[in-house]
């Protein structure tokens, strides 16, 4: 008798799984929470991108604006420089980025010469171009970049950058 209850408890010791959920939670772990990591950096990446091109898109969109009518009587901007204008425009749409590590280029293209002429700045400092002749169907590239740096594990400290091009026709 007491035989057959130390044969039965030994029996359901061996076939118990009771155990094995908090085995397999111990396997599972590591990698959902290594897939989430990277899931939550993606999603701060795409978002950061997305705040770079527009802000990028409305800068393009400012400096062409920028230029007086034909008959130079109106003007969107404050003062006479449209890289400065462009570049606070860029700042100002970039505000939940890092301003000292967002650089950019301006790019002006003369219609009737074809000559180009670029302005860089950073986040910082902005370009100036105060004497910049616009005219009707010149064309103004502004291309940014924007380092940033995933938070995974084993990735290690790689840094990214993140580039946003836009151009605009001035009219």
């Amino acid at each position: 008798m007491v035989r057959k209850m130390i044969d039965r408890l030994a029996s359901r010791r061996v076939c118990s799984e009771e155990g094995s959920t908090l085995v397999e939670l111990a396997f599972v772990l590591p990698i959902l929470l290594v897939v989430l990591t990277g899931i939550f950096s993606f999603g701060i990446i795409l978002n950061q991108y997305l705040v770079l091109t527009n802000s990028v898109n409305n800068g393009a969109r400012a400096f062409a604006m920028s230029a007086g009518a034909n008959d130079n009587s109106y003007s969107i901007m404050n003062s006479g420089d449209p890289c400065k204008y462009a570049a606070t425009i860029i700042q100002n749409a970039a505000s939940n980025l890092t301003a000292s590590n967002l650089s950019y280029t301006i790019s002006y293209t003369t219609y009737s010469t074809g000559a180009v002429t670029t302005y860089t700045g950073t986040g910082s400092s902005s370009p100036t171009c105060s004497d910049l002749p616009m005219s009707q169907y010149d064309i103004v590239q502004i291309k940014a970049v924007y380092p940033v740096t995933p938070v995974l594990y084993g990735w290690g400290a790689k840094s990214l950058s993140l580039t946003a091009q836009s151009a605009e026709l001035v009219q």
